[in-house]
């Protein structure tokens, strides 16, 4: 498996929802999935909204779609039990776009920075578990979603 990260302007993918598009041309993969931290994660089911059935799933760390994912796309939903950042009540109205694949793991003792690597941010709750115990699990949730 091949992870691409696309580099953002300012660091913010809501400056370049559709980055991606310059990553695709340069690989041939029978499957391409999507996924984003936080506002990150925001943009990215934006693009894949707009396209269509081309990925397969998405992973969404913190985050939720604004706009309806295609049906059936893979949906994973990534959250740590302390997280102070995101408004559970916009994830769960934001369960009217999800796709009819969807997945929810909650990280017990995660936070919303951890995600990101950045360091703390305000208003979120402190980490009970390492970045690293949280990245861990997030991939291993990733690896048994695609059958690794």
């Amino acid at each position: 498996m091949d992870v691409c990260l696309v580099k953002m302007p300012f660091h913010l993918a809501v400056f370049d929802r559709n980055a991606a598009e310059k990553v695709i041309p340069q690989y041939d993969y029978e499957k391409w999935y999507i996924g984003g931290h936080s506002l990150g994660g925001a943009m990215a089911a934006l693009h894949a909204s707009d396209r269509g059935d081309f990925y397969k799933g998405i992973f969404l760390f913190a985050s939720y779609p604004s706009k309806p994912l295609p049906e059936n796309m893979k949906e994973i939903l990534l959250v740590g039990s302390e997280d102070g950042v995101i408004r559970w009540e916009k994830v769960q109205k934001a369960r009217e776009y999800s796709s009819k694949d969807y997945t929810e793991h909650i990280i017990e003792g995660g936070n919303h920075a951890q995600f990101g690597s950045y360091g703390r941010q305000k208003g979120d709750g402190r980490a009970l578990i390492s970045a690293r115990m949280q990245i861990n699990e997030s991939v291993e949730v990733i690896k048994d979603a695609l059958s690794y």
